[in-house]
């Protein structure tokens, strides 16, 4: 999650280098709506993970080592021998579902949405057993097909993602499941998945 002032600065700095783009505005949009803004191309250049120098690969590296387990592997990697290669892909704007507001009837509480500016990136790794399947911010991560993932996201059977989710929706925390399968974050993933298609690189698996 990034502050949004500093979102339209980034999203700023790397527009020149969009093969296309969009402007877009909130009040265009409608709830769990994901617009593109703007596109790279596949061909744009990859940049190592880690390096200092590169604030994807910074922001990456961040994610990999806070959320995905691989902090040992980021402390060991540089420039030289890194990790693997990022790049953006993508750029979109909408309204995303974050919670449910009580109001005076118990049985029909109020959706709450907020404005989101999604920057979807492509992330290859040298070594995808990096990450585990059990980190201190998800319980069960596992890779899965593209084309499983997209169907998940067209269905929002979040089965399709992984498996293990129907026993988990069963548990306490099965809030925080539907939430994710209702993210702009899915969506972001499935529009980079499609422009890989589109360019015959959709190959591998998503995390």
């Amino acid at each position: 999650m990034l502050p949004l002032s500093f979102a339209r600065c980034y999203f700023e700095s790397i527009a020149d280098s969009a093969v296309k783009t969009a402007p877009i505005h909130f009040t265009e949009l409608r709830a769990d709506d994901l617009r593109t803004m703007a596109r790279f191309p596949e061909s744009a250049p990859r940049t190592p993970v880690p390096d200092p120098s590169s604030e994807l690969s910074y922001l990456v590296g961040d994610l990999l080592a806070r959320k995905l387990g691989g902090g040992r592997a980021m402390e060991s990697a540089s420039r030289e021998k890194p990790l693997g290669s990022c790049r953006f892909s993508m750029v979109g704007a909408g309204f995303c579902y974050v919670a449910d507001r009580p109001t005076a009837d118990p049985e029909s509480p109020e959706p709450l949405f907020e404005p989101l500016l999604m920057f979807g990136a492509v992330l290859e790794l040298d070594d995808s057993t990096l990450i585990p399947e059990h980190t201190d911010s998800y319980k069960d991560l596992c890779w899965t097909p593209p084309a499983d993932y997209a169907e998940g996201v067209r269905t929002k059977r979040i089965e399709s993602f992984n498996p293990k989710f129907l026993n988990i929706a069963e548990e306490a925390d099965s809030d925080s499941v539907t939430v994710c399968a209702r993210g702009l974050c899915l969506q972001t993933t499935n529009k980079v998945i499609a422009d890989l298609a589109a360019a015959g690189s959709a190959e591998g698996a998503v995390v």
